[in-house]
């Protein structure tokens, strides 16, 4: 897998060197352009981060603290054109996915694309994602959610818990599964 660097973009300058990013003609009604993408990173559950790649901007992506607390969802991946074919999208993805594990009470990653997008669609598809098609603020996206699996040991640790509870009040108190994310969405 290429190695990519994800730098936290703060400043409008940070945001103005993203208009360096290019994509194909049939991929640009799928971007937004830096100045609509700085606007929406002002909102305090949204970070946007340049992708580099030995070196050079490679694109651009967003990472959004959903309004359920324990989801986040992946918006905006874009690769340069120059730069695609190449497996950054899926380093990038896998990197997010990897960082947003290691948050506290983080369980549920969800991208969010347009349902036309084929390659994203391939990409997450390829990660282990799975497919739903939902409007969004009255436009059709399609999400894809992927949900952490627990590690054999947290299991264990969970199979012995539930093991020494006594009765099924005690049991109600174990933790629920993660909810859906049909009306949870931020951004």
């Amino acid at each position: 897998m290429p190695a990519v660097k994800l730098l936290e973009l703060t400043s409008m300058r940070d945001f103005m060197a993203l208009t360096a990013v290019r994509v194909k003609p049939e991929q640009r009604r799928f971007t937004r352009n830096a100045i609509i993408t700085f606007l929406q990173t002002r909102h305090p559950a949204v970070t946007t981060y340049a992708i580099h790649h030995q070196g050079q901007l490679a694109g651009f992506v967003m990472l959004i603290h959903a309004e359920n607390p324990t989801q986040w969802i992946i918006d905006r991946l874009t690769i340069d054109r120059d730069h695609q074919g190449q497996g950054l999208g899926y380093a990038v993805a896998d990197q997010l996915i990897d960082m947003v594990h290691g948050f506290e009470n983080s369980e549920m990653v969800i991208a969010r694309y347009r349902p036309e997008n084929d390659a994203a669609r391939s990409l997450f598809n390829k990660l282990g994602f799975k497919q739903r098609e939902e409007m969004f603020r009255g436009r059709h996206v399609t999400l894809l959610e992927f949900e952490f699996e627990e590690d054999d040991e947290a299991n264990e640790d969970k199979d012995a818990e539930t093991d020494d509870v006594a009765d099924d009040e005690a049991a109600d108190d174990l933790p629920n599964a993660p909810e859906s994310a049909d009306d949870e969405r931020g951004g």
